[in-house]
């Protein structure tokens, strides 16, 4: 199991600590390692919050930072490990919708069941702006049937941001986004997070032993 992305664990109690970082996916035993790094056990579990988010840039997910923040350690285990089947061209899409303005990703749950719905929007990662979207439809698409000697009367960027207006399509970053037409599976969203998956479990707390004989 190799890291998707990185949570930071802080101890509220600990003044001007830099608190720990946590890779995801996880396991049990390394989320108590963690937690014993910033003095966090069973009896003081009101001081751990999650502080930070990293991720390597081949890795990069747009997810918004205040949405990791204000998830718990299992939801994001679990996003991790549902995230980790996509293929390069699926985290692509991903991150274009996740920039899309109204992203329909408006939660981790959301984000979630993404991986069962690949299918719900159509991602032309090339494609970032008019003209690219114009020639796309145009010359590579396969559904514009004129003569040859024609198309070089169109003006591309028109015809692409006609296309992108009429089917209420997207430029991002990571190319352009349209939906599919495909309906939305709500699969693990609104869910408990599977059991499998619920890695927090707070640490006994140290006990001192008594030197003394």
């Amino acid at each position: 199991m190799s890291e998707l992305f990185s949570i930071q664990l802080q101890n509220r109690q600990q003044q001007g600590g830099d608190g720990v970082w946590l890779d995801l996916p996880t396991t049990t035993e390394q989320v108590q390692a963690a937690l014993r790094q910033i003095g966090i056990s069973s009896d003081n579990p009101q001081g751990l919050f999650i502080s930070g988010y990293f991720a390597e840039e081949e890795k990069r997910f747009a997810i918004p930072y205040n949405m990791v923040l204000a998830s718990n350690v299992d939801e994001l285990n679990f996003l991790a490990s549902r995230l980790e089947t996509l293929s390069t061209g699926e985290r692509a899409e991903l991150n274009a919708a996740l920039q899309a303005p109204q992203s329909e990703l408006f939660s981790i749950g959301r984000i979630t069941d993404f991986p069962e719905n690949v299918d719900y929007y159509v991602h032309l990662p090339d494609v970032t702006g008019t003209g690219q979207l114009g020639d796309y439809y145009l010359n590579r698409s396969g559904m514009v049937d004129m003569p040859e000697e024609w198309k070089a009367g169109i003006f591309l960027p028109r015809f692409g941001l006609h296309i992108a207006q009429t089917e209420h399509g997207v430029f991002a970053d990571y190319g352009y986004l349209v939906k599919s037409g495909d309906e939305w599976q709500r699969v693990h969203e609104g869910q408990p997070v599977p059991e499998k998956y619920r890695v927090m479990a707070y640490p006994a707390p140290e006990i001192l032993l008594d030197e003394a004989p």
